[in-house]
């Protein structure tokens, strides 16, 4: 019995065939990898492109550190867009100034009526070149309802200083450093905000023998600017 189906399966597998099934290739399982960015890109699209546009705008803000005057410059600028990147205009502006709260009670102090503070040089305006560089350009939504799109950009500046006090007016030169964020609504209107730290020379009335020295004032604004279209 045993030889018997020994004999069945070796006739079995000799008349036996081998098939090769064919499938269609759409149906055939194919490798998936996740996309490579070479460079990749967190806005695929400018709304506010600023490459060869003019942009105009004004602004009023405080000084922050000048002890003896509280000083509102009120200015404008004017800038040109080489690309997105670099720009280059100039900015200025006219300075209103009143005494500060702390000149009467520094008076009342022993020895503080011998401050000439009247000779106190402030601020008159200032007009300088400046030069802006924009590393950023982002998109942001403040209200769920819309999208603002939004720079990030560093300034410096110099040009020509003007101070006024009883002993008359005195115009040298300065500069400065600064950091400023605009917000559009449209590809054209926006707000700005601004930054900057003045340095210039200016006399130092509290020392015994009045001298010059350099001096920081930290400056503040807020305006509206606008971009005209490419020319």
């Amino acid at each position: 019995m045993r030889h018997l189906c020994l004999l069945a399966l070796i006739l079995i597998s000799s008349v036996a065939k081998s098939e090769t099934i064919h499938f269609k290739e759409e149906e055939l399982a194919r490798e998936s990898v996740l996309p490579v960015f070479d460079q990749p890109e967190a806005v695929k699209r400018k709304h506010v492109p600023f490459t060869e546009r003019v942009e105009v705008g004004v602004f009023a803000g405080a000084t922050l550190n000048d002890p003896f005057f509280n000083t509102y410059p009120i200015g404008g600028e004017l800038l040109y867009h080489l690309n997105e990147f670099h720009a280059f205009g100039l900015v200025g502006a006219y300075h209103v100034t009143q005494q500060a709260q702390y000149v009467a009670q520094i008076q009342q102090l022993n020895g503080g009526s011998s401050i000439p503070f009247n000779a106190s040089p402030v601020l008159q305006y200032f007009a300088f070149g400046e030069y802006e560089f924009t590393p950023y350009y982002g998109k942001i939504s403040l209200t769920k309802q819309g999208v603002m799109n939004m720079t990030f950009s560093g300034t410096l500046g110099g040009g020509w200083v003007a101070q006024n006090s009883a002993a008359g007016s005195d115009t040298g030169f300065g500069f400065s450093a600064g950091l400023n964020q605009r917000m559009f609504f449209t590809r054209n209107f926006g707000l700005k905000a601004d930054l900057k730290a003045f340095f210039y020379q200016q006399n130092d009335i509290v020392q015994v023998t009045p001298s010059r020295k350099l001096f920081t004032n930290l400056m503040v604004t807020l305006g509206v600017v606008y971009l005209f279209p490419s020319l």
